[in-house]
């Protein structure tokens, strides 16, 4: 199921635009020119956009990147209205190569056309992309959460099920040890959601002004949480490896957590530095006031 949902993303829109365009083409002579005159704009649609960026002044260095990525569609999109041609010695495939080529490409475009343009924002700009990212962050860990506890746990449930002949109250003990392990894996993202919340008005307050006494404290509570969550992260796969050990003879699947959160260990130490740096120089301003 996963494959398939996989497979059906990654080949979006190309797949169904080559089958559709293959119809169109053996409809007759009018549907083939029609279909060829969509694939030659759609294909085209890159360069075009090119074209309109440099006339409006707003072309950067990587967006030389859409040519390439209109000959790429061209072959993506080809291959796609004419499967068999795709070779792959691994059957089923070739239409996913294809479909993650082009993505591949594309979203290194875009990635490194927002570092270009972050290059040359200002700081209110800035400001305002990095509450965006924040933003959807916030709503990719909310969805790793909802797939956690609806689609993993159940998954988990049934391949304990499955594996076993035993009745549901000879398993109980398992089943809560898969909660518990679900639990676990959620905390760091919804621990998460929790900081970036603080950081969007830590963001806010620097803004404004980040020699305020109200910068220093959403920064100082930044720092502080950050600790917390990385604190409670660790200590919740201590407590459940713990609690795997001392039941062990109970539970029919084990499952042990053993993580090293360098990442978040980097982050933390990055904010607490930051914030006295802030710190400081909120200090050095009011000395400065006063002397003045």
């Amino acid at each position: 199921m996963h494959s398939k949902f996989f497979s059906y993303i990654i080949t979006f829109p190309f797949e169904q635009l080559g089958w559709g365009l293959r119809k169109l083409s053996l409809s007759g002579s009018a549907g083939n020119v029609f279909a060829v005159t969509v694939y030659i704009l759609i294909c085209l649609a890159p360069c075009l956009l090119c074209w309109r960026l440099k006339t409006s002044g707003k072309l950067l260095k990587t967006d030389f990147f859409l040519p390439a990525l209109s000959i790429l569609l061209f072959a993506v999109i080809y291959y796609m209205i004419n499967p068999g041609l795709l070779n792959s010695s691994v059957s089923g495939t070739g239409k996913i190569l294809l479909g993650s080529t082009f993505y591949s490409v594309f979203f290194g475009y875009i990635i490194l056309r927002i570092l270009e343009k972050c290059s040359q924002a200002d700081k209110k700009q800035l400001n305002s992309w990095l509450k965006a990212l924040f933003g959807i962050i916030i709503f990719l860990f909310f969805c790793v959460i909802l797939s956690e506890c609806f689609e993993n746990l159940s998954a988990s449930f049934q391949s304990l099920k499955a594996a076993n002949t035993l009745e549901n109250a000879a398993l109980i003990t398992t089943y809560t040890f898969l909660v518990l392990q679900c639990i676990t894996n959620i905390i760091p993202y919804a621990l998460a959601i929790f900081i970036l919340f603080i950081a969007i008005r830590a963001l806010s307050a620097l803004l404004t002004d980040h020699y305020s006494a109200a910068a220093v404290a959403a920064m100082e509570k930044l720092a502080v949480w950050c600790s917390r969550s990385l604190i409670i992260t660790v200590l919740s796969s201590m407590v459940f490896n713990i609690l795997q050990l001392l039941f062990h003879q109970s539970l029919h699947q084990i499952n042990m957590v053993v993580s090293i959160p360098v990442f978040s260990i980097a982050f933390v130490l990055a904010v607490l530095l930051t914030t006295k740096y802030i710190r400081e120089n909120q200090r050095l301003k009011q000395d400065n006031d006063l002397f003045i």
